[in-house]
């Protein structure tokens, strides 16, 4: 059976996905705080959209913190301006059309 994706809800998605990749890095930041203690690593560089770079412990200390709130804002603006982009192409090309198989 065919089906389309015709339109993406922008506030659904995007919150969705903003979350999960939020939990993920907060996984990452962890790890990173940890080897902070240990005393494992000196310079710190983030590069997503804003690329960040630190070289003390207290400003890695910091950035490890406000990490998952950096991507949850980052992820949610870039979904959403996909998901808006997706709506307006998909208008005129029908959207994705993928096929299932009843089980």
């Amino acid at each position: 059976m065919k089906s389309e994706i015709t339109v993406l809800n922008v506030t659904q998605t995007s919150r969705t996905l903003a979350l999960v990749v939020a939990i993920l890095t907060v996984f990452i930041a962890g790890i990173g705080i940890m080897t902070l203690a240990a005393s494992a690593q000196t310079d710190i560089t983030f590069k997503f959209i804003i690329p960040i770079t630190v070289t003390d412990t207290a400003s890695a200390f910091l950035l490890y913190l406000f990490l998952p709130f950096y991507t949850l804002a980052a992820t949610y603006i870039l979904v959403a301006a996909f998901c808006i982009a997706y709506n307006l192409v998909a208008k005129y090309t029908g959207g994705i059309t993928f096929q299932t198989k009843p089980q």
